[in-house]
């Protein structure tokens, strides 16, 4: 990995958070203002990634299925001084769950799999974890263990084959399936072979050719150990000495399901307007991924399949964040509203999630409770 620190732009978190308040009570005056223009204000709360050859971030917001702010701020390539643009491909990170959990409704309805059916009746490997679900899986309440500190990443770059076998031979359960909610990047990484098993395609080839295309999302694709070319791609950075440094590999890259998908603000403004219709699935299918789970106590999560759920204003919000090697990403959709925000950043200081309710606040503070 390139350490030699890339000059000039970098912005501290302090900075940046100074400079984001400062453009919040801008923007509360001017929306007292007679005609507040909304997308100018979206633009002061980036204003400070266009500062210096920096990465940047690539943000769009969505409203009754009509593009009214779409911008890209700072670099996707510091060396090329490529800026960030619609098109640009960024690394989703855990933003790509709701895609994998896509893939298993599209099973799910066509009847190759159910969601209450055991993971071991798809994936062997796992017989060891008696109990198990398709749907704790889906929902991060299956108790599988965190491989990837003990995952050999010396002789080469493993895969989810490799991640299925670790698991069959760790064989040791952190909780009875659907005890808790605990966050499991594994249980992700196993829907991938499970997808697999379930249709007799590579999971690549089945998210292009049953969710990708059907959605409209002619740029996304998956990049796993084989890893493909990608035009217009993001790379990841991190600040270290006044600059940035190349951070966009890791020995893990090529583990899919949990992460793993790259996609495009263009490709995003298909996939809202699909999660509205039923190009995908059924508008039945769609509200199970949009509802919380149930444990075994009886109470309730704040996630569904590949989705959280909390509300804005009153308003329910289904959302989900992305961290991983120098990308963060966030997405974060009011129904009622028909309102989006998607946020796609390759520095790994950046934090997307603070901006989505200024940014809400900007277009819908009027128009809610």
């Amino acid at each position: 990995m390139n350490r030699a620190p890339v000059p000039g732009g970098g912005l501290s978190l302090a900075a940046l958070a100074c400079m984001l308040l400062a453009a919040l009570a801008g923007s509360g005056c001017t929306e007292r203002a007679a005609a507040p223009n909304r997308s100018q204000q979206v633009d002061a709360l980036f204003a400070p990634l266009r500062s210096g050859v920096q990465p940047g971030a690539a943000v769009m917001v969505i409203k009754d299925g009509e593009v009214v702010h779409r911008a890209g701020y700072g670099y996707a390539n510091l060396d090329a001084l490529e800026p960030m643009q619609a098109d640009t491909m960024v690394r989703l990170a855990s933003v790509s769950k709701q895609f994998t959990a896509m893939a298993i409704m599209v099973l799910a309805e066509q009847g190759a799999l159910r969601y209450d059916d055991p993971v071991s009746r798809y994936l062997p490997e796992l017989s060891a974890y008696p109990g198990v679900t398709v749907r704790h899986l889906l929902t991060h309440t299956g108790g599988l263990p965190d491989y990837y500190d003990t995952i050999d990443t010396g002789t080469s770059l493993p895969t989810n084959a490799d991640a299925l076998r670790l698991l069959g031979e760790m064989a040791a359960p952190v909780f009875p399936p659907g005890e808790r909610f605990e966050y499991s990047n594994p249980g992700y990484d196993m829907l991938a072979p499970l997808v697999e098993a379930a249709s007799g395609m590579e999971f690549a080839a089945f998210m292009k050719e049953r969710v990708f295309a059907p959605a409209g999302m002619t740029h996304a694709l998956i990049h796993d150990h084989r890893p493909p070319v990608i035009a217009h791609r993001a790379l990841g950075y991190e600040p270290e000495g006044g600059g940035f440094v190349l951070d966009d590999f890791d020995p893990l890259n090529g583990i899919v399901g949990s992460g793993g998908m790259y996609a495009s603000l263009e490709d995003f403004l298909a996939w809202d307007e699909a999660l509205y219709g039923s190009s995908l699935v059924s508008r039945d299918t769609i509200d199970k991924a949009f509802t919380a789970m149930r444990l075994n106590d009886g109470s309730t999560t704040d996630y569904g399949f590949g989705w959280r759920i909390d509300d804005y204003r009153g308003q329910r919000r289904l959302r989900h964040g992305g961290s991983w090697v120098g990308f963060r990403t966030h997405i974060a959709r009011i129904p009622a509203h028909r309102f989006t925000i998607v946020i796609l950043s390759n520095r790994g200081d950046f934090q997307p999630e603070t901006y989505i309710d200024p940014i809400s606040d900007i277009y819908l503070g009027a128009a809610t409770p």
